[in-house]
């Protein structure tokens, strides 16, 4: 995908597959959906409880928006900050007070 008056792997990532050798893991990580950040967030990552991990790419033009756990425009996305929210999947498993899911 062209975006106009930008050029496709230098202003933002288009690949058309997940790459190989990529170093992200889901050890230590607790469950839910990261950004990667090697890929500059066009891949995403799903952590299970299990510790397995499913990897995803967004469609050219589009990186994962950590904030919002979607694929968005890559203007819309600070990839570099997308680490430093890693800790937003905690509300994953928590009610709508906000208190712990426990079980």
């Amino acid at each position: 995908m062209q975006i106009f008056g930008y050029e496709p792997n230098v202003d933002y990532p288009a690949y058309d597959k997940i790459p190989s050798g990529l170093t992200f893991r889901c050890a230590d990580r607790q469950p839910g959906y990261y950004a990667d950040i090697e890929t500059r967030c066009q891949v995403w990552h799903w952590c299970l409880p299990t510790g397995y991990m499913f990897s995803f790419l967004c469609p050219n033009g589009t990186v994962f928006n950590q904030a919002y756990r979607v694929c968005d425009w890559w203007t819309n996305v600070n990839c570099p900050e997308s680490e430093a929210m890693y800790s937003i999947n905690d509300d994953l498993y928590r009610d709508v007070e906000g208190n712990l899911i426990v079980g």
